[in-house]
């Protein structure tokens, strides 16, 4: 995976808002990000690419109360469903290829207006040769514990709740996979699952979850996108216990580098496993959360805290070499909460960032 080294791409959502909206972004993506594109998520545009809303469509049990959404585990709809899903998962995992199976997965499709930046963004990749494209998930624990049944409880609690949204997520990132290669045939596709919650493993807020059932989650979805050759990644932009992500078979662990860094460098030796082993972090070391941090920093600032960052690991016994070969760049997090001002200066300075890296550790790589 040398052409991920020190390369960059965006995280997601983007704030851009009004009619020309998608074109706008994708205009942005396709001009700068041209190496690593992504397809942009546009919660102002539309609200229903909420991040957990937008992987809805054809999920078992959906029902709607007004504007509120929730499963509902015992209608009669809902068994129907959970058997197609059960049938369609199989169908898919047991597949040689993602073509085989277009007809089942193109059940799983994100289409509008649960997103509306993602069909032109199909149509946009086929005049590129990008080495890579980014595609993104909710993940399986933000997912099943954003998402109530009917009784107002998480889906993660009920076991085949929590099923048949891993399932569901897990064929739509596939359907991703399939669409990707389709308009970029030479392209890796790479698939993030945001987990902004695994912040809140081991908190009041969730003392009963097991570390071990999140890494299962995580677990099931990488392994399905890597029998199909594609790369997954685990993204969250808070302190975590950072074991889960490094212990879930992804290929990416992408965090909030510009604060947390200490916070994963204190993993040093699953850290140093993970990379070993082939790991890539995603150093998010942009920050999209701080707008008074982002308004004040400048690329001379942010290459400082970028060497901050990788001696919080070195300092650990975590081989810079290593580490950079193995490390690209991003923003902390998306950019929807920005203005547009702040989210094009947020995404110049992650591509400015990158380009001088690449020629400062040129001979590294």
């Amino acid at each position: 995976m040398s052409e991920l080294s020190l390369n960059y791409t965006g995280i997601g959502s983007l704030p851009f808002k009004g009619d020309n909206a998608p074109k706008c972004a994708l205009d942005f993506i396709f001009k700068e990000f041209k190496s690593i594109p992504f397809w942009p998520q546009l919660p102002h545009f539309a609200r229903e690419e909420d991040m957990v809303f937008q992987y809805t469509q054809n999920l078992a049990g959906l029902s709607f109360d007004g504007d509120k959404y929730f499963l509902n585990p015992e209608s009669e709809e809902f068994f129907i469903a959970l058997e197609e899903l059960f049938f369609d998962y199989e169908n898919v995992i047991s597949a040689d290829d993602l073509i085989q199976c277009e007809k089942t997965l193109d059940k799983y499709a994100i289409l509008p207006p649960n997103s509306n930046s993602l069909a032109p963004f199909l149509n946009e990749l086929k005049n590129y040769h990008p080495d890579f494209v980014k595609g993104s998930i909710t993940g399986p624990f933000t997912f099943s514990t954003s998402i109530v049944d009917n009784e107002g409880k998480c889906a993660y609690y009920n076991d085949i709740l929590r099923d048949v949204c891993t399932k569901t997520l897990s064929l739509k990132a596939l359907w991703q996979v399939k669409e990707f290669k389709r308009a970029a045939p030479s392209a890796k596709s790479i698939i993030f699952m945001d987990e902004p919650s695994i912040s809140q493993v081991g908190s009041c807020a969730f003392l009963s979850v097991e570390n071990s059932d999140v890494i299962e989650m995580l677990k099931i979805i990488a392994d399905d996108l890597k029998k199909f050759g594609a790369l997954s990644g685990v993204h969250c932009c808070g302190k975590t216990d950072w074991e889960i992500a490094l212990s879930s078979n992804v290929d990416i662990v992408n965090f909030d580098a510009y604060s947390f860094s200490q916070s994963v460098a204190n993993f040093a030796p699953q850290a140093k496993k993970f990379l070993e082993k082939g790991g890539v972090f995603a150093f998010g070391i942009v920050p999209t959360l701080d707008k008074d941090e982002l308004k004040n920093l400048d690329i001379v600032g942010l290459e400082e805290k970028f060497d901050d960052s990788i001696k919080c690991f070195t300092s650990k016994g975590i081989d810079k070499n290593l580490l950079l070969k193995q490390s690209f760049i991003t923003p902390s997090c998306g950019c929807g909460s920005l203005d547009d001002e702040g989210a094009l200066k947020a995404l110049k300075l992650t591509q400015e960032l990158s380009l001088r890296l690449k020629e400062r550790c040129g001979a590294l790589l």
